[in-house]
């Protein structure tokens, strides 16, 4: 594919794979399509000599579960991946077993079956609390800070055991470690921020409590050190925080878009037993994983990838492989909906049992609260950002 001044390997792997992962309101853009129909495996590009490494992006599903299944890549980033340019410790997405290996499991068990059904009634809590101000306030209303972030951000935070006292100054530096446009800014919120989940850290270690501090430190203290705690505490934070308010978002305004389809699931829930599943799929509010470095020489379907080579998964591609055909449409009614939006392998994301237990008592009491929900300006175009899927605001009503 060729994009003309993109020469560096950088520039390839993060400009030219992010830009092919903007969004069509829901869909692919035509970039990505164009691939898409070429083929499950596609030369993005190859850096100039001496390098002459290939970076290859993968769109078919079975491709993409192919590399991040395999133990012939490796998941370290090639380049600074945080706000302050640097890989903190503990951000499980940048490790390689052994060290994945560990940390994951000391942080495992605050994911349990069990744990999660006891916080649920603290986020059907937050839930309410959180449409009761959507009520009061009333419509039009923009669902991006009124309903995606401060339900994400308060269920993460009380997860955690961040003290509530804290948590509005707390979401408002992630934000913006994530937002301002001053590289100067961004870095001194990033500071901000690790310098807070460093102090939390470390009085989880004096007092661990019920929270996931408390069940890392009393279960798998000593085989984590306190900069891994903090680190794998914003990863979390950040995790929770961002990713799970976007996907809130989107399906905001997915509900709004389908009231029809939206109608099942308050009315007839055990018509539409994987409703979760299907809304994740067609969504995939994370379009893309962080490019995989090749350990070795290895067949991906019928392209060698070399040694040094990256992959970049398209999830979004893999998930939407349909489109745009029937196979794609959105259907709630869709049987057990296959997709890798959550990824796959060892870096599946840690956080899925929260992420979806949020989902699940979100989006039923947001279509069951509002059941006229829909666009304020139905003729006005929805400003999305760059990827991951960002929507910029979202002005309903009903």
């Amino acid at each position: 594919m060729d994009d003309g001044p993109l020469t560096t390997f950088e520039e390839i792997n993060v400009v030219l794979a992010s830009a092919l992962h903007r969004r069509d309101r829901f869909d692919p853009v035509p970039r990505l399509r164009a691939l898409m129909a070429e083929g499950p495996m596609t030369e993005l590009g190859t850096e100039e000599p001496p390098g002459g490494r290939t970076a290859w992006l993968a769109t078919g599903y079975d491709e993409v579960r192919q590399v991040l299944g395999s133990d012939k890549f490796s998941s370290r980033l090639l380049w600074g991946g945080t706000a302050s340019g640097i890989v903190w410790p503990g951000f499980l997405t940048n490790y390689d077993p052994p060290e994945h290996t560990r940390i994951r499991r000391t942080v495992a068990p605050a994911y349990t079956a069990r744990r999660m059904e006891r916080f649920r009634p603290q986020v059907e809590r937050i839930v309410e609390d959180t449409l009761d101000a959507v009520e009061a306030i009333g419509g039009p209303l923009d669902f991006v800070p009124h309903f995606g972030w401060p339900v994400a951000t308060t269920a993460t935070c009380d997860f955690l055991g961040i003290p509530r006292d804290d948590q509005v100054e707390l979401s408002r530096t992630l934000l913006a470690s994530r937002t301002q446009r001053s590289g100067k800014r961004r870095v001194a919120a990033g500071n901000k921020f690790m310098t807070y989940m460093n102090q939390i850290a470390a009085r989880a270690r004096r007092n661990p409590g019920d929270d996931m501090f408390g069940v890392v430190v009393r279960e798998h203290g000593e085989e984590i050190s306190d900069a891994e705690l903090a680190g794998v505490a914003a990863f979390v934070m950040g995790a929770g925080g961002d990713q799970v308010a976007r996907y809130l978002v989107a399906g905001a305004w997915l509900i709004a878009e389908n009231p029809g389809q939206f109608a099942l699931l308050r009315e007839r829930p055990d018509s539409v037993p994987d409703w979760l599943d299907e809304v994740t799929r067609y969504l995939t509010t994370d379009e893309k994983v962080t490019p995989r470095i090749a350990l070795e020489d290895v067949r991906i379907g019928d392209r060698l990838v070399k040694a040094g080579d990256t992959v970049t998964c398209s999830l979004l591609a893999a998930n939407r492989r349909n489109f745009p055909g029937p196979g794609d449409r959105f259907d709630l009614t869709r049987e057990r909906p296959a997709h890798v939006a959550f990824g796959h392998g060892i870096h599946h994301c840690l956080g899925r049992p929260l992420a979806e237990l949020v989902f699940r008592v979100t989006l039923p009491a947001l279509a069951r609260r509002f059941p006229a929900l829909r666009p304020a300006e139905p003729d006005r175009e929805i400003r999305l950002g760059p990827p991951p899927f960002d929507v910029k605001a979202l002005l309903l009503d009903w």
